[in-house]
């Protein structure tokens, strides 16, 4: 489920909720408001419940913050008032101003806290009277619309017993997935803890155990040749998320179009994903990781020649040297798919 286990996330609600207005020269403390429109922000919340690739360092001020207002050393509505100040202090010229939303969620244990963070883009919108419906429409400038791109950067803590956990979840829209703005990432106190490289080898396991999964559901039942080809995919994808890996098993299948067959690719790929903890995660794909292999072409002076994907890590096709000075080609297969005559070339 992403940061939130199932249990959090069927018990979550808005406890307590701070709005501040960030990027203005002058920084304006605004009170705790009650909570409203909690289905709305819960939603946002929720999509961008990302699984943690960040760590707080030890020297971070937003750990020590929230701490403080778990522990009531502070209360939400100063501790949130000086998150949103900090915030605001490094909040860089180019970036759009707009409505940084912190929110304390109940998520059904007595001894959890989790914090959630939201920049939130102001965005034009208009309005009409539902009781003048012919009225002229009204201008809201600082509106927060529903709009996944609105929603710029997010964060979410879990503190435990007065401690926040290492881990956070962090998103920020404005840079390359999963990479935070300089800023943002200062603002946290955060290190981002697993490279590209990591992500792409999880992916890769975790294809090749979906694939297995559904072994009987593949062409021939080949795992090896459509997990050669969903790597292959998603090495050539900007970026990789869930939506792309389970696009590249359901290719590597040879895009079935029965509904059962799809949902069943799809239910064990979702499955892995998020067990392999790359729910709602974007990343580079690491081209050394998720490639298909070279295809390498051997010929014999007996005019035999062997044309076949050449894997390093688990070859299937050795060559072994014989006395004389000669050469064994071994080819390991679990079943042979073709064996036919090759029709004469034209002359």
């Amino acid at each position: 489920m992403g940061f939130f286990t199932q249990q959090e996330e069927d018990s979550l609600t808005i406890r307590r909720m701070s709005l501040h207005v960030v990027g203005a020269k002058t920084f304006e403390a605004m009170p705790e408001r009650k909570p409203e429109h909690t289905d709305f922000f819960k939603t946002k919340i929720v999509e961008s419940a990302a699984d943690a690739v960040f760590s707080f360092k030890t020297n971070s001020t937003t750990k020590i913050e929230l701490e403080s207002i778990v522990d009531r050393s502070t209360t939400f509505e100063r501790g949130a008032q000086s998150l949103s100040r900090g915030f605001n202090t490094l909040h860089v010229g180019g970036s759009a101003d707009g409505v940084l939303c912190m929110f304390e969620l109940d998520v059904g244990t007595p001894d959890t806290v989790i914090f959630s963070l939201i920049k939130y883009d102001y965005k034009m919108a208009l309005e009409q009277d539902g009781a003048k419906p012919e009225a002229a429409l009204r201008r809201i400038v600082t509106a927060l619309i529903d709009d996944k791109k609105a929603v710029q950067k997010t964060a979410l803590v879990r503190v435990v017993n007065g401690v926040a956990q290492t881990s956070v979840s962090a998103r920020d829209r404005k840079k390359q997935a999963p990479d935070l703005a300089d800023y943002f990432e200062a603002f946290l106190g955060v290190t981002r803890t697993i490279s590209d490289e990591e992500l792409s080898r999880t992916a890769s396991t975790l294809l090749r155990r979906a694939l297995h999964a559904c072994r009987d559901l593949l062409p021939d039942e080949d795992v090896a040749k459509a997990f050669r080809t969903a790597k292959g995919i998603l090495g050539k994808r900007l970026k990789v998320d869930e939506d792309a890996i389970v696009e590249a098993v359901l290719s590597s299948a040879g895009d079935p179009t029965e509904d059962k067959v799809v949902q069943r690719f799809e239910r064990e790929t979702r499955r892995r994903v998020r067990e392999s903890k790359l729910h709602h995660v974007e990343f580079k794909p690491d081209r050394a990781v998720l490639r298909q292999p070279a295809i390498r072409k051997l010929r014999t002076v007996e005019g035999v020649t062997i044309i076949f994907p050449d894997i390093e890590s688990d070859p299937n096709v050795t060559i072994e040297p014989v006395a004389g000075g000669g050469q064994r080609i071994v080819v390991e297969t679990k079943k042979i798919t073709e064996n036919s005559l090759v029709a004469d070339r034209p002359s």
